[in-house]
């Protein structure tokens, strides 16, 4: 008996959600056993990632096996699909931090931290925990990287949901004339990050850092997670391997589209021709020199010799703190902090900006700020040519009216997170610049806060509730906010009653015919 005829007799309800669940279950089932091996080497407790795997494993093969496509898989579907698929992830990647003894809130506080790649930590001092527990602690960032793509480009499409909820992902991305089947080009997209991933790999253990290291900064770099496996910060590396994470935090924050014509099209000259990477590279550069410039400034005051050396070296930290927080990835170099002032304001600036669309990095993203930016230019124009009609343009194609306003919604809504967020902490008490730091590091998945919160901040000495605040604006972000918001609002859980009525009055009338 062939395997599709067995899954068509074990077929018991329509259900593509929990289809979806138990691909998911079954599939961390298998990646649990990456560090349960390390567990072997380093003679580690294997308990905390092999218990897991019998009930994810048994549990996702009954449901996937059970459930079949729903035919009418509409749009509010989707949307709590996305949503139930990054809960479980959170909840089956608490299970080994629980199981290894840290306590729960700290534990789902690093889960979702590592899983919608943000990169703020609540575990403090990391060095006494197992070998293993910190390559699944990175494992958790490079899953969640792939996610995004994943969720975004293989499964809704695969259920015939389309492209309409991540829409405002692929804005000005480029990727109206990608004509090859959504699955097919997600399965691309996978390809290229593990390409990268491995490339990444290879080139650090040939800088000569050792393999755990290498695996685990890997794994963190390209995802834009900023996790690292040690206290201390990127300033230990060398400076061989401080740029080279520097190309690969740049590579992970870059649209993967243009990853795809590069290698797949050979089309050379796709990164110069895109209008948003050619931004971002000026965008990255011209802020580096700036905060160079005020570094300069007062290295004069405080006497500090200009050596060649000294230069070289404050612009290389400069110029990785830009590419780092631009990306959202949140790795440094140098205690930004006690930066002058000025330099706050741009970081921060860099930091809710974040990087290209279509890419492992958060923030609101280039294409967005640009259709924004043409939205209101040709705005004014209109004011002063009252019967022109002018449209938006990205790339020297015209941008849809609906994709305008949906730019709109997301850059209002982001910007009233992060301000509303901010306003909450400051009424626990802190002070503006440590509230706008810790909102921006969760709402922008970018792991760096400033003030208390920078560099060398700690979070692990926050109280339960701000701890809890913070896991649901990281998980806000991650869903680029409206996703999340619309959840929230009564017309959708409506859609959702409406929706799930037809099914069953559907269902009742094919009993009766005997369909």
């Amino acid at each position: 008996m062939r395997w599709k005829d067995i899954h068509e007799r074990c077929i018991r309800w329509e259900n593509t959600t929990v289809k979806i669940l138990g691909l998911v279950e079954m599939m961390f089932a298998l990646l649990l056993l990456v560090p349960a091996a390390f567990t072997l080497y380093y003679g580690e407790d294997p308990l905390p990632f092999l218990a897991p795997i019998p009930p994810l494993m048994v549990l996702g093969f009954l449901q996937y096996m059970t459930c079949i496509e729903s035919k009418n898989f509409r749009t509010v579907n989707g949307i709590i699909l996305v949503a139930l698929v990054w809960m479980l992830m959170f909840a089956i990647c608490t299970v080994p931090y629980i199981l290894s003894g840290i306590a729960p809130v700290d534990a789902v506080f690093e889960a979702v931290s590592g899983v919608t790649t943000t990169g703020i930590s609540a575990l403090g001092e990391i060095d006494s925990l197992d070998t293993s527990l910190m390559i699944w602690r990175s494992m958790t960032q490079w899953i969640g990287g792939i996610t995004v793509v994943i969720i975004f480009l293989y499964f809704l499409p695969m259920v015939g949901f389309g492209r309409s909820l991540f829409q405002n992902e692929l804005a000005g991305s480029g990727t109206s004339s990608f004509t090859q089947r959504t699955s097919k080009a997600a399965k691309s997209f996978i390809f290229i990050y593990m390409l990268l991933s491995l490339a990444n790999f290879a080139i650090l253990l040939v800088l000569g850092v050792n393999f755990v290291e290498a695996l685990c900064l890997m794994f963190t770099t390209i995802s834009t997670g900023g996790l690292l496996i040690i206290n201390s910060s990127m300033a230990v590396y060398s400076d061989a391997v401080q740029w080279v994470t520097m190309l690969f935090m740049f590579l992970g924050g870059t649209n993967f589209y243009l990853h795809y014509r590069m290698i797949y099209l050979r089309e050379r000259r796709v990164y110069r021709t895109n209008s948003e990477f050619r931004v971002m590279i000026a965008w990255f550069l011209a802020i580096s020199v700036i905060l160079f410039l005020f570094m300069v400034q007062t290295m004069m005051a405080d006497g500090t010799d200009l050596t060649l050396e000294n230069c070289y070296v404050t612009f290389k930290n400069v110029l990785f703190t830009t590419v780092s927080l631009g990306t959202t990835t949140g790795f440094y170099v140098d205690d930004f902090t006690l930066w002058p002032s000025q330099c706050m304001i741009l970081l921060m600036l860099v930091a809710v900006i974040g990087a290209s669309t279509s890419s492992t990095s958060g923030g609101i993203k280039f294409s967005r700020l640009r259709i924004i930016y043409e939205y209101i230019k040709n705005g004014f124009r209109g004011i002063v040519h009252t019967n022109a009609v002018y449209a938006v343009k990205m790339d020297g194609k015209t941008v849809d009216d609906s994709l305008i306003q949906s730019t709109l919604v997301v850059f209002m809504m982001y910007m009233m997170t992060l301000t509303i967020a901010a306003v909450v902490f400051m009424i626990y008490g802190y002070d503006i610049v440590d509230s706008f730091g810790l909102s921006i590091s969760a709402v922008s998945n970018g792991g760096m806060g400033f003030g208390n919160f920078g560099p060398t901040g700690n979070y692990h000495d926050l109280s339960t509730d701000l701890k809890a605040i913070l896991i649901a604006l990281m998980w806000i972000g991650r869903l680029e906010v409206v996703t999340a918001v619309v959840m929230f609002t009564p017309g959708f859980w409506k859609d959702v009653w409406l929706n799930s009525r037809s099914r069953r009055m559907a269902k009742r009338y094919r009993d009766r015919q005997g369909l």
